[in-house]
């Protein structure tokens, strides 16, 4: 139904009146309209007069006319009111009886007047569908705000009919309906609700009906509506980012969220969060991780379960994160979990089970083909084969396995397929007094790691993790408020004793025909040289690494209106505790050299290489513990002067206390200020600062000033974008200018600003025999005089705009300037007599980029249609860097290139038998290289430095960074009759990775024929009957090549990707199916990272690994059910 946005007269409290004289306003006037049913549709309907005369005008304007001259609402439905017909409409002195009954004239609509509200309902309707009296029973019940204040004058309607009532003073309404009925409860400004009447609770919550203007976002230390929001902030919906079978919330930000850039680097249970940046790298030495607050408090966002998220948030520019200070300079994460409303108590209940395996493994050749292209080699090589032939033919054919292995280790240290289980309790309910929120989780995660089934004990990887958290809102007074929140988690891991990422390195160099994983009577082989990748995982023991914590958080809130209206203060106090604890069991197992021959009855003839232990050891575990405190008072100041000024403030202190057992305390402590002024909802200017303080700095310099300042137009709120209104109905131009700043500036210690001493210097010998050893006393590290924090200043333009309220676009550029960032000299000499050389505030950066994201609703005809995308760029340079004499303004000065980008060789192309005189030396005229003997179809190396020789001295920033630049996503939605369907693409660009990493074990043959595993595009390579240039590998070599080996643009790989984050089916079950067992119930279907398109193959181009050694990432299919009760 459609509403007017005017507010009643008798809802508006007066400025000057006292909230005495305002309640006898109201209570008088209600009095007066709830005499009789007769006087509520006659008094005022009859007094209130209209003059206009209108011509050729649509339905819709007239009773925009009539809302505007008097007090009058006028509700309907769109789909049974023609608001387009044209008509002519005379009014002198006539009452809204008059003038509707000429708009209504030939139609089957009449109407219904309630009070000062208007219902447009089929003539029908009031004939056919009005109920019975006997059929009737009496609902009673009482309607407040989100608050829980009462709301007076709200419309209760029979949906269907024209029968009604309003509420009284207190909120109070009474109405006979019949059983099967729908109630309709609308008042202006509010949201409709529509509640059967056997479902009608006592209390009824009606929240505010919000438009672009009003709608609330979370900024710094509140929450403002998003018409004055000037910083650069984006919100989406927690239920977004539940996409993934993962636990981990990090996972789920790229591509969903413009300006986080994201890549996940792991697929190991409990190693698997994604590192992410809020608008990339802007440090080479401090932290770049933006700041996380959950519920306002510091906490790691991976703490929580995504069930638990009310609401997230990102700040990004300085107009947002300023007052942070020190905290603020990578940007702040806002998290808020979820809080009881007032309601009956709702129970939601979600489980999910997901088969996980691999989104892709390396894939290496057999054993025979392996032999045969070393077999080659060597024969290139040396003339003489390292293989028989007759081992390379039974190795092929499965002859003997045991004695021929053939071996695929990846294969034989994971599983195929792994099991996630999820399962979520929420229970949300209250009352105006008192409204409560509990969320539990539980998640199982099993890896893909093997075990051996023979053994009591368990390797594989698992993840066991229970999530448990509290909140509750209590109203002590009409003005006085208080929460309380406990939360936290208990968390069990499971994995092999060593560490798994030592496992994939062993399985990625050991080659497929060295021995078996096992053999058939249980014994194990391994070379003396070599390890049993199998073994290695299986039989040396386990660890189980516990961990807890709990969260708690204290607040009481009063209002302060008898002061001044729009005031009021808050006063927080949180306490975390963290534990963990580590058990490992481990022993060495008992080897055998790799069988060669069998004895005449068959058996493998078998040589003990060393005995292990039968039975597991004890080892002394670890325990480790932390604990934070944090305390924070705001005041809150929010006001509207004449309907037209705006002024809100904010001043509040606060402090962090973090110990972790250590001698060494941290400590941070500041003030904070928020100003923001909006004339009309036109023009918005806010100025924000912190005034924040670190313990890492001396006395004296522990404190530093961040302001921001911030300016927004509101374009679509002018007189002269009224015509344009309907088409573009919101376009807000934004701008910011700020500093903040980072007391995590780096270096392995902390308290840079003191001078350290070094007690294990080298000493004296003493004595006759000089057998008496004195140790020295030297300076350690010399102290940084004037200590300070990294400091950044950012600078953002942004604009926002919607067309029809269906397509939203938010366009934000921005660049930063990173100075004072802490980094060791380079250029003080060595005669300076230094033991080590200082620590200074030395380094400069500056960081820029943009960002878009793009969101389109709409309903078209029974389907709901969704569609959104995004794109965050971001690329650093580095303007100031300590660079040795000797490099500054070379291709090896790193000034002008961007943090972590690739250093080595420029590869040029491949040799080619032009490039040799007969003799096989390199022709005089090109570079020599030092690096090793080359040959045609080795790779060909540019003389940066141009001295006639190919050696270090021509490596060089070779551009790229590991790191992307941009990351994007893109998706869309449609529900339909019952059915949803989702689906979000996610990709990364402008991100390269050095392969092979200079090992002699990457490239084939390499090393004399240590090299591991061979990849199957061995064959895409340079050889003397293919000497292209466009081959994936150089000359292969039996020995070792260090010229190919090392890193060089020829190894640069472009890592972007495209990949189908998340596709889901879902199902609404029908209320003729449900009944009462349920309220609502969802079964759906889901699959995660199905789908990967890049053109790196090898393996999966996310993992941060140079030759795919790395747990993979993990994809999923997950089938769900989602029950409301």
């Amino acid at each position: 139904m459609k509403k007017s946005k005017t507010r009643y007269p008798y809802c508006s409290l007066g400025k000057g009146g006292t909230q005495f004289l305002r309640i006898m306003r109201i209570t008088i006037f209600l009095l007066l309209v709830g005499m009789s049913s007769v006087f509520a549709n006659t008094t005022y309907s009859q007094s209130a007069k209209f003059s206009f005369m209108l011509r050729d005008v649509t339905v819709k304007q007239v009773f925009e006319k009539i809302q505007d001259q008097s007090e009058f609402n006028i509700f309907y439905r769109d789909s049974q009111v023609d608001l387009e017909r044209k008509i002519d409409v005379i009014a002198d002195q006539s009452s809204v009886d008059e003038i509707l009954e000429q708009v209504l004239a030939n139609t089957n609509l009449t109407y219904k007047i309630i009070d000062r509200q208007i219902v447009l309902v089929p003539v029908k309707e009031t004939k056919e569908e009005e109920p019975a009296e006997q059929d009737q029973k009496p609902v009673s019940g009482r309607i407040i705000d989100s608050k829980g204040l009462p709301l007076p004058g709200v419309s209760v309607v029979i949906k269907g009919t024209s029968n009604g009532t309003i509420t009284n003073v207190d909120g109070i309404y009474t109405i006979n309906a019949p059983e099967d009925a729908v109630l309709t409860f609308s008042f202006i400004g509010m949201q409709n609700q529509e509640i059967p009447v056997n479902e009608v609770p006592r209390d009824i919550v009606l929240e505010e009906a919000t438009t672009d203007l009003d709608e609330v976002m979370v900024v710094g230390y509140g929450t403002q509506k998003k018409a004055s929001v000037v910083g650069a902030i984006q919100n989406i919906n927690p239920g977004e980012l539940q996409i993934s079978s993962s636990k981990n919330i990090s996972n789920t930000l790229a591509g969903k969220l413009a300006g986080v850039i994201a890549v996940t680097r792991s697929g190991e249970p409990g190693y698997n969060q994604s590192n992410f940046w809020i608008r990339g790298i802007s440090s080479f030495s401090g932290s770049t991780n933006p700041l996380v607050l959950v519920d306002g408090v510091q906490r790691s966002l991976d703490d929580l379960d995504i069930s638990e998220i009310e609401s997230f948030s990102i700040l990004k520019d300085a107009a947002a994160s300023a007052m942070y200070g020190v905290r603020g300079a990578n940007g702040v994460i806002i998290v808020n979990t979820k809080r009881g409303k007032i309601q009956k108590p709702v129970v939601n209940v979600r489980v999910e089970h997901a088969v996980t395996a691999p989104t892709q493994m390396p894939e290496f050749i057999g054993a025979a083909d392996h032999m045969q292209l070393l077999n080659d080699l060597a024969a290139e090589e040396f003339k003489v084969p390292y293989y028989e032939q007759l081992a390379i033919d039974r190795t092929r054919s499965g002859y003997d396995p045991e004695l021929y292995p053939n071996v695929d280790w990846i294969k034989a240290i994971s599983k195929d397929h792994a099991y996630n289980t999820r399962a979520n309790l929420n229970v949300n309910g209250g009352s105006a007094m008192l409204r409560y929120n509990l969320t539990a989780s539980a998640y199982n995660e099993d890896g893909i790691m093997k075990r051996d089934n023979s053994l009591s004990y368990d390797t594989s990887t698992g993840l066991t993790r229970y999530n448990l958290r509290s909140n509750v809102d209590l109203n002590l007074t009409k003005t006085t408020s208080m929460r309380l929140s406990v939360g936290g988690y208990l968390q069990k891991l499971r994995k092999q004793s060593n560490g798994t990422n030592t496992v994939w390195d062993y399985a990625f160099d050991t080659p497929p025909m060295v021995h078996p994983a096992i053999y058939a009577d249980g014994k194990i082989p391994v070379r003396s040289s070599r390890v049993n990748p199998w073994a290695y995982l299986t039989q040396y023991g386990y660890g189980v690494y516990t961990s807890s914590k709990l969260e708690s958080l204290f607040a009481i809130e009063q209002k302060l209106d008898f002061l001044t209206e729009g005031l009021s203060t808050k006063l927080s106090f949180s306490f975390d505790n963290y534990s963990y604890s580590s058990l490992t069991r481990s022993k060495n197992p008992t080897y055998y050299l790799p069988a060669t021959t069998r004895d005449d009855e068959g058996e493998l003839e078998l040589t003990l290489l060393s005995s292990g232990s039968e039975f597991l050891n004890y080892e002394e575990g670890s325990d480790y513990g932390n604990n934070q405190t944090y305390l924070e008072w705001i005041l809150n100041y929010d006001h509207t002067f004449n309907e037209a000024h705006n002024l809100s403030g904010l001043l509040l202190f606060n402090q962090r206390s973090y110990d972790d057992g250590g001698i060494q305390p941290y400590r941070n402590q500041g003030i904070a200020g928020r100003a923001t002024y909006s004339f009309k909802n036109k023009y918005v200017g806010e100025f924000n600062f912190g005034y924040n303080g670190s313990e890492n700095f001396a006395k004296g310099q522990r404190y530093g000033f961040f302001p921001s300042f911030a300016l927004g137009w509101l374009v679509s709120e002018e007189n002269f974008w009224a015509g344009m209104k309907e088409t573009i109905d919101f376009l807000k131009i934004r701008a910011s200018w700020g500093q903040a700043g980072n007391d995590q500036i780096g270096s392995a210690r902390r308290f840079a600003y003191l001078t350290t001493m070094n007690t294990n210097a080298p000493g004296y010998a003493w004595g006759n025999s000089a057998d008496y050893n004195k140790t020295g006393v030297t300076e350690g590290d010399i102290g940084v005089n004037n200590l300070t924090w990294e400091t950044v200043t950012k600078k953002n333009v942004g604009i926002e705009f919607s067309i029809k309220s269906a397509l939203r676009i938010q366009l934000d550029a921005f660049h930063e300037y990173r100075d004072n960032i802490f980094m060791q000299r380079r250029t003080i000499p060595t005669q300076a007599g230094l033991l080590s050389t200082p620590y200074a505030n030395f380094g400069k950066v500056k960081n820029q980029g943009g960002e878009a994201a793009i969101t389109y609703n709409k309903k078209i005809n029974q389907a709901d249609i969704s569609f959104f995308a995004n794109v965050s760029y971001a690329k650093n340079e580095i303007l100031e860097f300590d660079v040795p004499a000797g490099q500054q303004g070379t291709h090896q000065d790193i000034t002008g290139h961007s943090i972590n980008e690739l250093y080595g060789y420029e590869a040029i192309g491949l040799y080619t038998a032009e490039d040799f005189d007969a003799s096989g030396n390199l022709l005089p005229e090109l570079p020599q290289n030092e690096l090793a003997e080359v040959r045609p179809g080795d790779i060909k190396i540019l003389d940066w430095n141009e001295d006639g020789v190919i050696n270090s001295k021509d490596k060089g920033y070779v551009g790229g960074t590991n790191d992307p630049r941009m990351v994007y996503g893109f998706g869309g939605n449609i529900s339909l009759h019952g059915f949803d369907f989702s689906v979000f693409f996610q990709g990364v660009g402008d991100t390269y990775r050095f392969i092979g990493d200079e090992s002699e074990y990457f490239i084939p043959g390499s090393g004399q024929g240590i090299q591991g595993n061979i990849f199957t595009n061995y064959t895409d390579r340079w050889t003397e009957e293919n000497p292209s240039q466009d081959v994936f590998y150089p000359r292969l070599s039996y020995a070792t090549n260090y010229n190919n080996n090392a890193n060089s643009t020829w190894w640069k790989k472009d890592m972007s990707f495209l990949r189908l984050k998340q596709i889901e089916i879902g199902y609404n079950i029908p209320a003729s199916v449900k009944k009462d067992m349920f309220k609502a119930c969802r079964i759906y279907i889901n699959g995660n990272n199905l789908l990967t398109f890049s053109d790196f193959k090898l393996w999966d181009p996310e993992l941060s690994t140079s030759n795919g050694t790395e747990y993979p990432p993990i994809k999923s299919v997950m089938l769900g059910i989602d029950l409301i009760f």
